[in-house]
């Protein structure tokens, strides 16, 4: 963008807005259908692991396979009657491709709803979807920012006003914006980001209240913890590199074909299986998150967490599923961490599990999405934890960075 005027002041203000109420309205919706669907009477303040874990294992699996008939037939239907659905990266970079903004509402309630009936996959690509379309419609209307440079920042700026109204953290949602959106960091683009980024949360704050996503006890910082961070970058490097890997093996399915109906059956069938045991795999991760962080389950748990999360994610992209990748990376991270941690404190010098499980949250989220500098500051801000943890993690994320880098390099040669 290379100048401001006063009616782009204002698209991004109404951008702002219009995020704030999306993250609003989502939120409550699928708060709504989580309490219903697994039985939990009070509408409260309650998070989405007590919900599922008060509820049978039987009736977990009946709302898995419900689950996979909405993916099956609801993404069916919107793949063979809907406009084809374009990425929001396709659209910031692409002026002739437009998000048709119909289908893409459609598609982003269907990712909600499914996450609140137990999908492994995150909600936050959702509200991200809808403010872009909604902006795309906006500009059209407007005439505003229909010039590429500014479309492209009015665009990025909804994406992650969204992704802001969603976690109730501006910085990090501006961060994103300028380094995977924009790929940019001058001095207009950073205020057009944090100006819509603020007003986004602040409107969900007037609706939801300054929500703290994981309030966690502080552990104690030690040098040992450093130490142990910059040994543990690179193996939890290779774990996001063997988790892209399995992820592209997957097999290829048009995603309108009727096949796909019995195939998300099926798949969701085996996730509501693995959730009789481990409940806390449904949802985005935020549940699996909350156990790791406050240091409240054995290492063993935590491996059968990581595996079972891994396989959930990849049953439900088979299923064709849509959904965010940002919790249930920050779960796989920090289980994996634990175990890493538990294996060090056998024979080292202690460090604190939930610590060490934080940073794996943040270092295996920033590989996961390429996102380093903003995993690194949406952690923080999404627990307002000490900035003390700035060190361990930045040890983390250096190392595991040069090792996935040497990985992803050394398979193209």
């Amino acid at each position: 963008m290379k100048r401001v005027t006063a009616p782009i002041v204002l698209s991004l203000a109404a951008i702002g807005i219009m995020a704030g109420a999306t993250g609003v309205i989502l939120t409550i919706i699928m708060h709504t259908i989580q309490h219903y669907a697994f039985g939990y009477e009070a509408l409260g303040e309650v998070s989405f692991r007590q919900i599922v874990e008060q509820a049978s294992p039987l009736r977990r699996f009946i709302v898995l396979i419900g689950c996979g008939a909405s993916v099956g037939i609801g993404w069916v239907a919107i793949h063979r009657y809907g406009s084809p659905l374009v990425t929001i990266k396709d659209t910031v970079d692409h002026t002739e491709k437009q998000m048709p903004v119909g289908t893409t509402i459609l598609h982003a309630l269907l990712q909600i709803i499914t996450v609140a009936l137990g999908s492994p996959l995150g909600r936050e690509v959702a509200p991200r979807e809808m403010s872009t379309a909604l902006t795309t419609g906006l500009i059209r209307i407007t005439h505003i920012g229909q010039d590429g440079p500014t479309r492209k920042v009015l665009l990025a700026c909804a994406a992650g006003a969204g992704l802001a109204a969603v976690y109730n953290v501006p910085l990090a949602s501006s961060v994103f914006i300028l380094e995977t959106l924009l790929v940019n960091w001058s001095f207009l683009d950073a205020g057009a980001a944090l100006f819509t980024c603020t007003i986004a949360v602040f409107v969900v704050r007037q609706g939801l209240g300054d929500l703290v996503q994981y309030p966690l006890p502080m552990f104690p910082i030690n040098e040992w913890l450093s130490v142990w961070a910059l040994i543990a970058g690179p193996i939890l490097a290779v774990a996001v590199y063997w988790f892209d890997k399995s992820h592209q093996a997957l097999p290829a399915i048009p995603r309108k074909s009727p096949k796909m109906i019995l195939i998300a059956l099926v798949a969701f069938a085996a996730i509501g299986i693995m959730a009789v045991a481990f409940p806390e795999i449904l949802g985005n991760g935020k549940a699996g998150n909350q156990l790791s962080f406050t240091d409240s389950i054995s290492w063993t748990s935590a491996l059968w967490f990581f595996g079972t999360k891994w396989a959930a994610v990849l049953l439900a992209t088979v299923a064709g599923a849509y959904g965010g990748r940002i919790t249930p990376s920050m779960m796989l991270g920090s289980m994996s961490a634990l175990v890493l941690a538990s294996a060090w404190n056998a024979f080292l010098p202690a460090i604190p599990f939930g610590s060490a499980a934080f940073v794996g949250a943040a270092v295996y989220l920033g590989l996961a999405q390429k996102m380093p500098i903003t995993a690194v500051i949406f952690l923080l801000e999404l627990t307002r934890y000490s900035p003390a943890y700035l060190f361990p993690v930045c040890a983390c994320m250096a190392t595991g960075l040069l090792c996935h880098t040497w990985l992803r390099n050394s398979a193209k040669d």
